[in-house]
């Protein structure tokens, strides 16, 4: 897979979108809840997604690697969608979307 060019190219793509959507996101929540607190919460939710990855290696190795990148990125666009929807004061939700992205990050 690491020789495939058009492979690494839309790992990186992917990769700074992540990147800015987790800024842009902790940046929104810091901002209407002045709370360092649920800020930390969400770092830390994230960080937890991210170091679970070991775990997720054998769920990914039963099936195609395409197939797994083609489906978690389908599911990050509808996550993402209903992310939207969900940001006018409704925390809880929002942060249990973003963690369900930060997931499937983790499998593509």
């Amino acid at each position: 897979m690491l020789k495939k060019k058009p492979y690494l190219v839309s790992r990186l793509i992917s990769g700074l979108g992540n990147s800015l959507y987790g800024l842009v996101f902790i940046w929104w929540l810091q901002v209407p809840t002045r709370s360092s607190t649920m800020v930390g919460i969400v770092n830390a939710l994230f960080t937890i997604t991210a170091a679970l990855a070991v775990f997720y290696g054998p769920i990914i190795d039963n099936y195609s690697y395409k197939r797994t990148s083609i489906y978690a990125k389908i599911m990050q666009v509808v996550l993402t969608f209903l992310l939207a929807l969900t940001v006018t004061q409704q925390y809880f939700w929002s942060v249990v979307i973003a963690v369900a992205l930060s997931i499937c990050d983790q499998f593509f």
